[in-house]
This record gives structure tokens, C-alpha cells and sequence, in this order.
């Protein structure tokens, strides 16, 4: 939701709910759709690094779906699983906006009305950790453990063992990532959880590259980026599978020609998202000037030009200069 090339269509999704919530302000639905609505807007400005527009919504979306659901029934368990979910989005949302103690604050309160919510915990212990996360500081055995148990305790959801894949990821504890991810695909499998297999994929597929990238000589990543797209590719169409699979080709032999054709692969052929085609083309470029094709450089060049890629643009202006 939110989220599509151009400007006007960008914001369908936000309007029609709004209109939604105009006209029917007692549904909790409704709410929480225009909390997700926004939730993916902000997600998308963050992405597209620009400064989200609606960071101030989150705790009134809040309080408004908790005030539609309040003294009201509906079907079993719908108002705790209603209200679980918008305090994730809301939290989430505080977070990726730089609002951590807000984020704090909230779990906190909530779990001093009830104590035993290990998904909430686990929400507290993501706001707790992002701040020593980003200082880039080695984490200690004890809040490695502590965490460890948090997710166990939520051993179900594919986006905790996800979390605590990252956590090991940032510590260099590439094994235990995978690890993680592995179960987070063991959980969405056994779930029936089509984007949780899609994304634990693509994570495990990432991870595996990284490690390529860094010059680790181990046959085991390179065959698990190869075993992880190929798997992610079975389930759709994935841009950024087939991405993968093309560095992990320029990694092995960069001056390969099978490296160039799975570069112009995503570069020139229709479906493939701008960040995407953006980052094949700097790779493909980097592989053009270790061959010294000129013709084909420019024709890439000018494709840079069309589709406004300034960092391709970049890269060309570095290169030909040297």
C-alpha cells in the first residue's frame, strides 16, 4: 500500500482509507488500514530517503483503534489481535522514525497492564537493542542470551527469528544468521506463509553473499546464495533474486561473458524495479571497463541517462577519467 511510480498513484491507497475512515469512523478496520497505509508511506520515504511525511500519526491511529474496539464485540480473539497488531505498527513505525524512547514508553506501559506478552517483550527488546545496534559495538554474551530467549519464547513468528538473525548478522556471527534464517523459513513453511518463505529467502540469499563479497574463501556461501534465489525464484518471479544471482557471477569471474548477460538481463529487459535495474547497471558498467567494450558502454550510459541514474553516471565519470 502507499507505494508505485508515479506521484498520484503513490497515494491511491491513502486516500480511498481516509475516505474509509471518513465514512465509517466506528470500523477498528478501517483504522488499522490507514495505520498500515501509512506505515507503508513512511516505509517508502525512508527507502527512497526522504523524510516521511506522517510520524506524528502513529499514537493518535493508536488510541483510535483501541477507542473502536473498546466495549465492543467481535469475532474470538479479534480485539487483542487487532490491538497486538496496531502496537507493532505503531512501534515500528516510532522506530524507524528515530522516536525510540516514544517506542519505549509504549511497550512499557502496555506490558504493565499485562505482563505476560512475549510478542510485546520481544517489541521492547527491538527498541532496546536498536540503539546499541547502531553504535556498531560488539553486544555482551548476556544480551545476546537474553535475547535469544525473547525470540524463543515467540518461536512462531518468522519476522523474531528474522530479527535475531540480523542481530547475529551485525555481530559478525555469520553461521548463527544463518542459522536463524533457516528457521525463520522452517516457521513460514510449516505456516503456509508464502511472503515468509520469499523473504527468508532473499535474507539467507543476502547473507551468503555478503560474506562472498568479503573474500572469504568457503564454498558453502556461494552455494547457498545459488541454493536460496533459486528456491526464491521458484515460488514468483523475483527482480532481486535474479539480481543476486548476477553478482554472485560477477564475484566469481568478472570478466566472464555469462557475468555480462545476467547483468543486461535486469539492466535492459521490462519488470525490474528502478533500485534494482540501478544496481545491476553499476555492476555492469565496472564489468564493460574491465573489457573495454566503449560501444557498449555508451549504449549503457545512455540507458543511465534515461532512467536518471545519477550514480551509474557517477561511476562513468570515475572510471573514464582514470
Amino acid at each position: 500500500m502507499g507505494s508505485s511510480s508515479g506521484e498520484d498513484e503513490k497515494n491511491v491507497a491513502l486516500k480511498t482509507i481516509q475516505k474509509a475512515a471518513l465514512l465509517s469512523p466506528g470500523d477498528p478496520a478501517v483504522w488499522a488500514g490507514l495505520m498500515a497505509a501509512c506505515h507503508a508511506d513512511d516505509k517508502l520515504a525512508l527507502v527512497n530517503k526522504t523524510q516521511p511525511k506522517r510520524i506524528d500519526l502513529y499514537l493518535a491511529l493508536l488510541s483510535a483503534i483501541s477507542a473502536s474496539i473498546k466495549d465492543k464485540k467481535f469475532f474470538e480473539n479479534y480485539n487483542q489481535s487487532l490491538e497486538k497488531w496496531s502496537l507493532s505498527q505503531a512501534v515500528t513505525g516510532l522506530i524507524d522514525t528515530g522516536r525510540i524512547s516514544e517506542a519505549e514508553t509504549l511497550c512499557t506501559k502496555n506490558l504493565k497492564s499485562n505482563p505476560d506478552q512475549p510478542a510485546i517483550i520481544l517489541l521492547l527488546r527491538q527498541v532496546q537493542c536498536k540503539p546499541l545496534l547502531e553504535s556498531q559495538k560488539p553486544l555482551p554474551d548476556a544480551v545476546l542470551e537474553e535475547l535469544q530467549k525473547t525470540v524463543m519464547s515467540n518461536s512462531t513468528s518468522v519476522p523474531a527469528w528474522q530479527w535475531l538473525a540480523h542481530v547475529y548478522q551485525s555481530q559478525g556471527m555469520m553461521r548463527a544468521a544463518e542459522m536463524c534464517y533457516r528457521k525463520s523459513l522452517q516457521v513460514a513453511s510449516q505456516q503456509g506463509s508464502w511472503s515468509g518463505k520469499l523473504s527468508s529467502l532473499l535474507r539467507l540469499a543476502l547473507l551468503a553473499l555478503k560474506v562472498c563479497m568479503a573474500n572469504i574463501s568457503n564454498d558453502h556461501w556461494p552455494s547457498l546464495v545459488q541454493e536460496a534465489t533459486t528456491e526464491a525464484l521458484k515460488l514468483c518471479f523475483c527482480p532481486l533474486a535474479v539480481l543476486l544471482q548476477a553478482l554472485l557471477q560477477f564475484k566469481r569471474k568478472m570478466g566472464a561473458r555469462e557475468t555480462r548477460r545476467l547483468l543486461e538481463r535486469v539492466v535492459y529487459q521490462p519488470g525490474y524495479p528502478k533500485s534494482v535495474a540501478s544496481t545491476a547497471r553499476w555492476y555492469l558498467l565496472r564489468h564493460l571497463y574491465a573489457k573495454d567494450d566503449y560501444e557498449l558502454i555508451d549504449v549503457l550510459v545512455n540507458n543511465a541517462k534515461t532512467h536518471g541514474d545519477t550514480r551509474a553516471l557517477e561511476l562513468n565519470q570515475r572510471l573514464s577519467s582514470q
